[in-house]
């Protein structure tokens, strides 16, 4: 019996993936995006950009858009991948232009390329 009370108060309140879902609410509201079915609609410098854990698009005014797909990490909760992706665009959406032309690699906020050591 008692093994089970220690038992019960060592188990996590809350789960990876919970965490990760309450992490993309906090991020959301700070980068004032909007979510829009699985996705997050964000406004940053003068581009639209339609996040979702996948796909990162550019929506112009004129109803064109242009995506790519999101390099992340196969072990990090979809949540996750969505919050830093709107992180990183609200402080630098010319990120997306890097994004873009060097698919498959990841970049730092600031826009300078991890090394390959850094990513799997």
């Amino acid at each position: 019996m008692r093994s089970d009370l220690l038992a019960m108060r060592m188990e996590p309140k809350f789960t990876a993936a919970k965490r990760a879902e309450e992490y993309l609410k906090r991020v959301a509201a700070l980068t004032g995006a909007v979510q829009i079915r699985d996705g997050y609609w964000l406004r940053a410098g003068r581009r639209n950009f339609l996040v979702d854990y996948k796909f990162i698009r550019v929506i112009s005014h004129r109803g064109e858009s242009t995506c790519f797909s999101v390099a992340a990490d196969s072990d990090m909760q979809h949540a996750e991948v969505v919050a830093s992706a709107l992180l990183q665009l609200r402080n630098n959406p010319g990120l997306f232009e890097k994004w873009r032309e060097l698919q498959g690699y990841t970049f730092k906020a600031d826009g300078q390329m991890f090394g390959r050591t850094h990513w799997l």
